[in-house]
């Protein structure tokens, strides 16, 4: 199981609609424990977040994961379907998608 990250429009109609997708879109789900300690954010799987709202929450995660990766790798599922490696390079993915949007980030929503 995995999570399924998606960059998001808002449409008039009030929907949503997919603009782009990170390219490590599908991280598994087994790496939620050490997303939610490192971005200091409890997030729900399937909801949409304004970008604004939590693009800092994405940054701490990768600065964490960066400069104490010791202490994360006490989050790594011991069937080692993802790692402290792993989810630095999905929260950097989805950092840079978010970053290649020509939209300011209170128009952009996130999908977790």
């Amino acid at each position: 199981m995995s999570y399924d990250l998606e960059i998001l429009g808002k449409i008039e109609s009030g929907d949503y609609i997919c603009i782009d997708e990170p390219k490590h879109r599908s991280p598994t789900y087994n790496l939620g424990k050490m997303f939610r300690a490192a971005m200091d954010w409890d997030f729900d799987q399937g909801t949409i977040y304004n970008v604004a709202d939590i693009f800092e929450n994405i940054q701490r995660g990768i600065a964490e994961l960066e400069r104490q990766p010791e202490k994360y790798v006490q989050y790594e599922p011991e069937n080692k379907w993802g790692t402290v490696s792993s989810a630095l390079e999905d929260l950097r993915s989805l950092r840079d998608c978010i970053l290649r949007q020509d939209i300011d980030t209170k128009y952009l929503y996130v999908r977790w």
